[in-house]
């Protein structure tokens, strides 16, 4: 009897043990959330504030805090545009999501440091001239958030230190565009 009590209890610590290892294994880093953003991002290619249709793409990567300041951002630029009769240039032009006006068209994930429930991910980015076959690189930083979704993006930190570079941080970007009125 005490043989199988002891059995059982084995059974059940290692089968405790199989599944913490199991849950641990299936979740996600930092880094595959960036690497999933910046898949779609590639493919979606959004200059600019991102529309609702693009946004639903990039939104499941990104903290709800994010989501709704983008959403605010599209709403601003299209009162801007209808105030405009889309007769002059939008609000925010070129890439949002990376310190290069054009974007990029290929990344690199690199270095992820965790602390608590946020993290930051080193991405190198490259982006080549269809025209003369010229590659820039560069490196911008993405902020991360652990939620009860996984590791979602708060921000992205641009690095370009050339001139023209978008300097900053997208929220603080989108929390200035946010904060004007169309027009002024």
């Amino acid at each position: 009897m005490r043989a199988k009590c002891i059995q059982t209890a084995l059974f059940v610590c290692l089968f405790t043990l199989s599944l913490a290892a199991h849950s641990r294994a299936d979740e996600k880093g930092p880094a595959d959330t960036v690497n999933g953003f910046y898949d779609v991002y590639i493919k979606v290619k959004p200059l600019g504030i991102p529309d609702a249709a693009k946004l639903a793409k990039l939104s499941p990567f990104l903290t709800p805090g994010l989501v709704s300041l983008l959403t605010e951002a599209d709403v601003t630029e299209q009162k801007y545009k209808e105030e405009t009769k889309g007769e002059v240039p939008p609000l925010v032009e070129g890439d949002i999501f990376t310190s290069l006006f054009e974007g990029a068209d290929a990344f690199l994930v690199g270095k992820c440091e965790e602390k608590d429930n946020t993290a930051e991910c080193v991405v190198g980015f490259s982006n080549t001239n269809p025209g003369d076959g010229k590659t820039f690189k560069w490196k911008d930083s993405v902020q991360l958030e652990k939620t009860d979704k996984g590791w979602l993006i708060s921000d992205v930190n641009y690095k370009g230190d050339w001139d023209f570079a978008v300097k900053g941080t997208l929220t603080g970007m989108l929390k200035r565009l946010n904060s004007e009125e169309p027009g002024e």
